[in-house]
């Protein structure tokens, strides 16, 4: 699989707001297509004998991973946590216009502490494989930052969400040194 611009799911600089009501997920403001042709439009010659398109689209000798770059900081005066989750969603097909179906979550961070939620701060996660269910491969992928019920953000964005092949951890710069000058 190769990774480009079209794969954000949170363009550079979008600035996405995860401020919404109590107990309310957000989702990321692109579903990509894995087929490539965007949400509404029908499959034209594909390989198979499947009525239906869905991938895999971990498979491959690259693993690929997402990071989702926090905006500005996060506040809550309830304890609200963000979860970021990796989703897929089947085609409806022709009688559902061609629409990203139900979405499964396929990977996710876990509760993440807004103490832990600042500006700057980079959260990932590897591009899972989907569920071994053969006849449920996805065509539509998506985030979806959810927060746990009763709880919501007083103010906090995503600044961007990309895919990467590379990590390029800036933090590295404050590991020990094993050496004196």
């Amino acid at each position: 699989m190769m990774t480009d611009a079209q794969l954000n799911f949170v363009p550079v600089n979008t600035n996405l707001s995860i401020v919404a009501a109590a107990g309310v997920a957000v989702p990321g403001p692109v579903i990509i297509d894995l087929l490539g042709t965007g949400v509404g439009t029908a499959p034209q010659n594909f390989i198979g004998t499947r009525t239906l398109f869905g991938e895999d689209p971990s498979i491959g000798g690259i693993k690929i991973q997402i990071e989702a770059i926090i905006g500005t900081a996060f506040t809550t005066a309830n304890g609200a946590t963000l979860n970021v989750q990796f989703q897929g969603a089947p085609d409806t097909g022709v009688g559902g216009n061609f629409q990203p179906g139900a979405f499964t979550t396929y990977a996710e961070s876990g509760p993440i502490a807004v103490a832990n939620l600042t500006a700057g701060q980079v959260i990932r996660l590897d591009w899972p494989a989907v569920f071994p269910e053969a006849e449920v491969l996805p065509r539509f992928i998506q985030l979806n930052f959810a927060v746990p019920a009763l709880t919501n953000f007083t103010a906090g964005t995503i600044a961007s969400a990309i895919t990467t092949m590379v990590r390029d951890d800036y933090t590295e710069k404050f590991a020990s040194k094993n050496f004196v000058v």
